[in-house]
């Protein structure tokens, strides 16, 4: 599986932007529910010998990816292995058989860096709250050189759901290393259903306005793609002291 995954001892709140290192898997579809056991079996297996440098949130979509998200507060510390502890612990060939329990069950993966920014997000919230699973991603990939004036554009809609109070929140990521340069725009719900709902209230209500800021966001974007997923808490590991620390 390749999981490299760190801790964060700050909170997200704490920062105007916040890193995430994200390791992505494409699971096959005959294999996802093997994937599923193995991810299950390695999240218990944190929770007896990983220390507090592990943590990482889970989260599957409905094409089939499996999204593994930690925090890190720089660069550097990729550097350091955040499940040395649980290696020791397993010894060599218990780690081994441990990482390669996914072997076989996708067909790609990758390892990026995405940016949480708190500057352009909106009522953003936690993000794992309990009960509050769903998620949807719009990806807005942008032009290289018009990613400014995204960002401009990103504000205008914050200003816009502000003053119209605007109840449902959402979170912006950034692109980074590893990835094309976009926005990704993060929103949830307990179910698809309520986030549709939910969606439709804020049409009625934001009505004109929305539209035009919309036709200018569209100008800057050269492709938008739609991902529904769930949250998923049963494959994610966060240490006692980690809860404890944030």
């Amino acid at each position: 599986m390749g999981l490299f995954m760190v801790c964060s001892t700050l909170t997200a709140q704490e920062k105007k932007s916040q890193k995430f290192w994200v390791h992505e898997d494409m699971v096959k579809p005959n294999k996802a529910m093997e994937y599923e056991k193995a991810s299950k079996a390695f999240a218990e297996t944190c929770q007896k010998h990983a220390g507090p440098e592990a943590h990482f949130m889970t989260m599957s979509t409905d094409d089939m990816r499996y999204i593994f998200i930690s925090p890190v507060e720089n660069m550097a510390q990729l550097d350091n292995n955040p499940f040395a502890a649980m290696d020791e612990a397993l010894g060599k060939e218990g780690a081994a058989k441990v990482w390669s329990s996914w072997d076989g069950m996708f067909t790609t993966h990758k390892d990026y860096i995405i940016n949480l920014s708190h500057e352009l997000s909106y009522n953003s919230g936690e993000i794992m709250e309990e009960g509050i699973n769903y998620r949807n991603l719009t990806y807005h990939y942008i032009y290289p050189d018009k990613m400014k004036e995204a960002k401009a554009l990103a504000k205008e809609w914050k200003e816009l759901y502000a003053s119209n109070s605007i109840p449902q929140g959402y979170r912006i990521y950034t692109g980074g290393m590893g990835t094309e340069p976009h926005l990704m725009v993060v929103q949830w719900a307990k179910s698809a259903a309520e986030f549709y709902a939910q969606q439709e209230k804020t049409r009625e209500t934001l009505g004109d306005a929305a539209s035009e800021l919309y036709a200018r966001t569209l100008a800057v974007t050269k492709k938008i793609e739609t991902v529904e997923g769930q949250m998923r808490p049963e494959l994610s590991f966060t240490s006692s002291s980690t809860m404890a620390d944030n």
